[in-house]
C-alpha cells in the first residue's frame, strides 16, 4: 500500500502479522524442541528443558499479543464509527493503548511463567503447561528425578498457578467478549443512522444546515413587507439549501462508509472465530472434564495457524476488487489478484487499441480505417485487371471481389 505506516491501520495490521509469526514460528519444530525426556509420549522429542522454556516464551507471547491486537482492531474501529474521532486524536490518544496493552501484557505473563518455570512440556509436545507433571513421574514427590530422566518430577507446582490460570481464562473468554461487544456497538450506531436516515434525511446529521433553514425561514417572515429584503432572503435561502442538499450528501458518503467500516471488523472478527474457535472449545471441554474429541484436536491445529492468510485475505478484498473494476470487469480474478500485489505487472488484453478511450477504439477512427482498406482493395483489384493479371483464387482480394460480383448478378 503506498500509505505503508502512515496510519493507525496499518500499524495495529503490523503488530498483528508479527505476533500471529511469532506464534506459528513456535510452532514449527515438528515436537523437536520438546524435552528428550518425554521421547516415550511425544513423536520427535529432542530437546532439553532450555529449549523447551524458549519455545513456550515465543509462544506465550505470540498467542497473547495477537489476541489482544484482534481487541485493538474493533476498538479502533468502534472509535472511528461510534465516537467519531480524528485520525490525530487516535494517533495521539488512543493508539498507544492500542500497541502498548497487547505488548506489555504478552511480555508480563510470559516473563512471569518464566522466571516461576512455568513453562513445562506437555503430552501433546507444547510447552506451554504450567506444570511438569508427566507419566513417569507417577509415585514420585516433587523435586524428585527419576532415574534416565534430567528433569524434575513438579517442576513449576511452586510457581505462578495462579497467575497462570488467571491470565488464561482472560485471554480465552475476555477477548471474545470485547470482540463481541465492540461489534454490538458498531451494529447499534450504524443501525441507529439507517434509521434517523428513513425518517429524517441527510440533514439529520447536520444540525446546522436545520438552523440555517429556520433562521432564513425567520428572516423571511421578517421581510416579507419588502419587495427588496424578501428577494435578497430567498437568494440566501436557496444558496443556504443548496448547501445543506451538499452536506446531505456528504452524511450519506459517511453513513456508506460507516457501514463499510463495520463490515471490515465484522470480517476480521471472523478471522478470530475462524482461528480461535477451536481452541476455546477445547478450553470448555477440558474445564467440564469432557475428553477433547479428535476432530476438535485436527480442526485447532489446522485453522490456528491460519490466521495470518486470513488476516491477508480481508486486508486485500477491497484493492482486488478495486483492481478488477479498474479496467471494466475485463480482468479475471487472478488477474486482478496479480495486479494487487504486483502493480507494475501488466495484465489484460494486451492486442486491444489504445486511442485514449481507456483500451477502447474511437468509433471514427474505425470508420476510416475501414474505409481506407476497401480502397486499397479496389486499387488492387484494378492494377491486375489493367495489368491483365488474374488474381490467385485464394488471395483474399480475390475471395472478396468474386463474392461482390456473385451478389450484384443475383440482384
Amino acid at each position: 500500500s503506498p500509505d505503508r505506516l502512515s496510519i493507525t491501520y496499518h500499524r495495529l495490521l503490523l503488530g498483528m502479522s508479527i505476533a500471529d509469526m511469532l506464534w506459528s514460528l513456535s510452532n514449527a519444530h515438528f515436537n523437536a524442541m520438546a524435552p528428550s525426556d518425554m521421547s516415550y509420549a511425544v513423536w520427535n522429542a529432542r530437546g532439553s528443558q532450555a529449549t523447551c522454556s524458549a519455545q513456550g516464551f515465543v509462544a506465550i507471547v505470540g498467542t497473547c499479543s495477537g489476541l489482544l491486537y484482534s481487541c485493538s482492531v474493533n476498538l479502533y474501529y468502534l472509535a472511528i464509527v461510534k465516537y467519531n474521532k480524528s485520525d490525530r486524536y487516535i494517533r495521539t490518544k488512543i493508539e498507544p493503548f492500542l500497541h502498548g496493552v497487547p505488548i506489555v501484557f504478552a511480555l508480563i505473563y510470559s516473563i512471569t511463567l518464566l522466571v516461576n518455570q512455568n513453562l513445562n512440556t506437555s503430552m501433546a509436545g507444547s510447552c506451554n503447561f504450567p506444570v511438569y507433571d508427566p507419566p513417569h513421574c507417577i509415585g514420585y514427590e516433587d523435586g524428585q528425578v527419576r532415574e534416565g530422566f534430567k528433569i524434575p518430577c513438579g517442576r513449576g507446582r511452586d510457581g505462578a498457578i495462579t497467575f497462570y490460570w488467571v491470565c488464561f481464562f482472560i485471554l480465552t473468554f475476555g477477548t471474545p467478549i470485547v470482540i463481541g461487544t465492540s461489534l454490538a456497538m458498531l451494529h447499534r450506531d450504524v443501525s441507529k443512522q439507517e434509521k434517523r436516515m428513513a425518517r429524517y434525511g441527510g440533514g439529520a446529521f447536520n444540525p446546522s444546515a436545520t438552523q440555517h433553514t429556520t433562521d432564513s425561514a425567520a428572516a423571511a417572515d421578517g421581510n416579507r413587507h419588502s419587495g427588496l429584503s424578501s428577494s435578497i432572503s430567498s437568494v440566501i435561502s436557496s444558496v443556504r439549501r443548496t448547501f445543506g442538499r451538499r452536506s446531505s450528501s456528504n452524511s450519506n458518503q459517511e453513513h456508506s462508509n460507516s457501514r463499510g467500516v463495520m463490515h471490515r471488523a465484522l470480517a476480521y472478527s471472523i478471522t478470530y472465530l475462524l482461528t480461535w474457535s477451536w481452541s476455546i472449545i477445547n478450553a470448555i471441554l477440558w474445564i467440564a472434564g469432557v475428553p477433547t474429541p479428535l476432530a476438535i484436536n485436527y480442526l485447532r491445529n489446522i485453522f490456528t495457524p491460519l490466521q495470518g492468510l486470513f488476516t491477508l485475505i480481508v486486508f486485500m478484498q477491497p484493492k482486488v476488487m478495486s483492481a478488477k473494476r479498474s479496467q471494466g470487469g475485463n480482468l479475471s480474478w487472478c488477474e486482478a489478484i496479480a495486479k494487487t500485489f504486483w502493480p507494475t505487472l501488466t495484465v489484460g488484453k494486451k492486442n486491444t487499441p489504445d486511442r485514449g478511450t481507456g483500451g477502447k477504439e474511437n468509433t471514427l477512427d474505425a470508420a476510416v480505417r475501414k474505409s481506407s482498406e476497401i480502397e486499397e482493395e479496389k486499387s488492387e483489384i484494378e492494377a491486375h485487371q489493367q495489368g491483365g493479371n488474374d488474381l490467385e483464387p485464394s488471395h483474399p482480394t480475390y475471395v472478396a471481389h468474386s463474392a461482390k460480383e456473385i451478389n450484384d448478378e443475383g440482384e
